[in-house]
């Protein structure tokens, strides 16, 4: 057995560097002009962090490994409370610190999902299911694979009645169903099929906000891109431009997924 285990050790060595057990490196870089404190959060592998400060300029590299899925999103306006607990005006994880462990409860941010070496392929999502806070861009490390983005401006594009507002500042736009929870804005009951749930005003909006994201349970934008499982990825908060992407060169969502309170997870899952 012991002069067996070397070979075991060179074969598992082998199987790393030929890119069966593959890892993608997700860079995160802060282009606002502001800090702000990214979520990387899992739900299946690990990552190093599950939260962090990005000071505006700065980047951090995450190494995703093979099988992983997760949510990359950004918290803005954190500060310590007078009882040092950690807390922020948009996206926060409500851990009462930086890092984000444990359960997830979605809020009106922007939203990138990732699925990291599902049986040979990569592919993200940009999500505005559940409302914006800033705008992003991803770009993978291949020409060839397909770069997206969402550009938002706030003021210009959130309905008047899901602005959220810190002070006098707008800071987050809200989705139609997180605010008045009924039953057609959240595709609940009666309206939970593809053919009873369709696309509102609000939703509407949100796709000519980000044309390429993600805006409710039944959309069928073709907003996921595929590329192979040695690809990295840039991921840029408030970046200058976004890519001149076409609806031809994008990959097709996975089979229609039945809704619930996550449903851009089961869409990025394939699960029904």
């Amino acid at each position: 057995m012991t002069e067996r285990l070397p070979l075991i050790l060179l074969l598992a060595l082998h199987l790393f560097v030929s890119g069966v057990f593959s890892t993608s490196i997700l860079t995160i870089e802060n282009k606002c002009n502001k800090t702000i404190w990214p979520v990387v959060f899992s739900w299946r592998s690990k990552v190093s962090t599950s939260g962090f400060t990005l000071k505006s300029g700065e980047a951090r590299a995450i190494q995703a490994p093979s099988s992983w899925y997760g949510l990359i999103s950004a918290r803005t306006l954190c500060s310590n409370d007078s009882t040092g607990n950690f807390t922020c005006a948009t996206g926060d994880c409500e851990s009462g610190g930086i890092e984000c462990p444990g359960a997830y409860n979605w809020s009106p941010v922007t939203y990138l999902l990732f699925r990291i070496d599902d049986g040979g392929i990569n592919s993200y999502t940009i999500s505005v299911e559940y409302g914006y806070n800033l705008p992003l861009k991803v770009v993978p490390s291949i020409p060839t694979c397909i770069s997206s983005g969402c550009m938002v401006d706030l003021s210009k594009t959130c309905p008047n009645d899901l602005k959220k507002f810190v002070g006098r500042d707008i800071v987050a736009c809200n989705s139609a169903c997180r605010e008045d929870n009924s039953q057609e804005n959240c595709c609940t009951r009666y309206f939970n099929s593809k053919q009873t749930c369709k696309p509102t005003q609000y939703v509407e909006n949100f796709d000519r906000a980000c044309p390429f994201a993600y805006s409710y349970a039944f959309n069928d934008n073709n907003s996921t891109f595929t590329c192979t499982n040695s690809t990295d990825y840039v991921i840029t908060f408030c970046p200058s431009s976004i890519p001149d992407t076409t609806r031809s060169s994008m990959a097709p969502l996975p089979a229609e997924p039945k809704h619930n309170s996550q449903g851009m997870l089961n869409t990025i899952l394939g699960t029904t």
